[in-house]
């Protein structure tokens, strides 16, 4: 009897460590799920003769894949929409190179969405060959974030304003239905749908975190040094100007290590 307890006990320690050790490498993609699924659902009241939904578009460009979340083609223009499914406080500018979120005092840092969604609107704007399209770049956030941020021009709104603000900018129509649909099938022709192609793109991400984590820059392969600026200490390539790769250090009290921003100074930053 008392070995059938101990074996109990044994295996709820067991399991309790997996569960530590499995559900931070998944907690992400089950967050990311449902800011898609909240995303999906507000898109879904745009009147389907008038927009048309893409979801997680990959494209190639001549620095990579771009992968946007959502474009959305209408008679109106079209919509290039980058989802954050982030809480807590978020802070940032328009033009500072990253943003940070606190949550109970504890602050984190990521890429300012602006830039990285521009570098998506060139990748929709490249492909479509500078035609006179408008295409208007929008910044969502789905979690319940409160967004306190400096922002001027940019759009970066919650998720219950994003069909307003959709509709705001719908307001004279800029090509014809067929001429939607044409543009539906050259993004969808051009969008890079094989499981192959979306790992490689997954591994290129991870192989360059795993060269910043060496101390290499995942750019030109030079030694990456410390360096101080006016947000503090950062780390940057040796080869600075020719090669201008830098990112920040997390929070030390981050336990899942270092999270890596690539701030390019043409501000071209493609996922």
């Amino acid at each position: 009897m008392q070995f059938f307890i101990e074996f109990q006990i044994i295996t709820i320690i067991v399991l309790v460590i997996l569960v530590g050790i499995i559900l931070p490498h998944f907690l992400p993609d089950i967050k990311g799920r449902r800011g898609e699924k909240r995303t999906n659902d507000v898109l879904s009241y745009l009147p389907s003769d008038e927009y048309t939904i893409l979801y997680n578009v990959m494209l190639q460009t001549e620095r990579g894949i771009s992968q946007i979340d959502y474009i959305v083609v209408s008679l109106y223009g079209i919509f290039v929409i980058e989802v954050k499914n982030y809480q807590g406080w978020i802070t940032g500018t328009e033009r500072s190179n990253q943003w940070t979120q606190t949550i109970y005092k504890k602050k984190s840092h990521f890429m300012n969405p602006i830039y990285q969604n521009y570098g998506h609107m060139k990748a929709v704007q490249k492909l479509l060959n500078n035609q006179s399209v408008p295409i208007y770049p929008i910044v969502v956030f789905a979690g319940n974030a409160e967004l306190k941020i400096n922002i001027q021009k940019s759009r970066v709104v919650k998720l219950n304003y994003l069909v307003p603000t959709i509709k705001e900018l719908s307001t004279t129509q800029v090509m014809s239905e067929y001429q939607m649909n044409n543009i539906v099938s050259l993004i969808l022709n051009s969008n890079i749908d094989s499981d192959e192609a979306r790992q490689r793109h997954i591994d290129e991400i991870n192989q360059k975190k795993d060269a910043v984590r060496a101390g290499i820059c995942p750019r030109c392969g030079g030694e990456l040094v410390r360096r101080n600026g006016k947000y503090g200490e950062f780390i940057g390539c040796s080869n600075f100007p020719r090669c201008r790769y830098t990112h920040r250090k997390s929070n030390r009290n981050n336990k899942r290590g270092m999270l890596i921003w690539e701030f390019f100074q043409n501000r071209k930053l493609l996922f």
